[in-house]
């Protein structure tokens, strides 16, 4: 069910890239056809092939973009979270999703109606040059993640994957919740399921970090940064 959106999400989107060189006037206007949709998990959001006709921003909740081959198996490409768009490029396509996505956990989007967003941009050849100036530095600084990915050891990879997903809690100390099971997160990082268990028991034994349930605490840092594992 779509619904209006709360205004704690006009507050936070306004925040976000996407709109950060538009007026207020022009941010209103911009979310004027967004809506709030909810998913249950598990529940699929659309597929590959289907007709792009929205983008979405994440208020609640994981995302699980995927590919799938003809035999069932599947390739995470991302997880997103709260505070984070997707689809979004797909929008100066006007063609179809390249991925599927489904709701890793329950989820509450704000969606964006393609045609009306392209309609509004259309009126106004400045504000879309600088939406897209926005989305290009996004974009840059993407690549710039994947090649600096594509060059690491699986055990680094799962390293940076903790780094950039630990957040300090009220105490101070870096925790990391796993947004997904861990089947998943290995596939999102590019290991096999037994490797990233594995690796996290090394991790475990070596005292970098400790697990408490679908949390893990990173001990610290700085000095994980420097951690080698095989």
């Amino acid at each position: 069910m779509n619904t209006p959106l709360h205004r704690a999400d006009l507050e936070a989107l306004r925040r976000v890239y996407l709109f950060s060189g538009l007026d207020d006037d022009e941010y209103l206007q911009a979310v004027s056809h967004a809506t709030t949709l909810t998913l249950a998990p598990g529940q699929h959001l659309f597929s590959q092939g289907d007709p792009a006709e929205a983008f979405y921003w994440v208020a609640e909740g994981v995302i699980r973009l995927f590919r799938a081959s003809p035999q069932g198996d599947e390739k995470v490409i991302d997880l997103v979270g709260q505070n984070r768009f997707f689809a979004e490029a797909v929008l100066f396509m006007g063609s179809r999703y390249p991925i599927n996505a489904s709701a890793q956990s329950h989820a509450r989007l704000i969606a964006f109606d393609g045609n009306s967003f392209r309609e509004w941009l259309a009126q106004d050849a400045n504000r879309c040059f600088r939406l897209l100036a926005a989305m290009s530095a996004r974009m840059h600084k993407l690549v710039n993640e994947i090649d600096r990915l594509t060059l690491m050891k699986g055990a680094d990879r799962l390293l940076q994957y903790l780094l950039d997903h630990s957040d300090p809690d009220e105490t101070g100390r870096h925790k990391v919740e796993l947004e997904a099971p861990k089947q998943v997160i290995a596939s999102r990082i590019g290991v096999k399921p037994e490797t990233f268990s594995r690796l996290l028991h090394k991790l475990t034994d070596i005292g970098c970090v400790e697990m408490d349930g679908t949390t893990l605490y990173i001990r610290d840092p700085e000095a994980m940064r420097q951690t080698r594992i095989e």
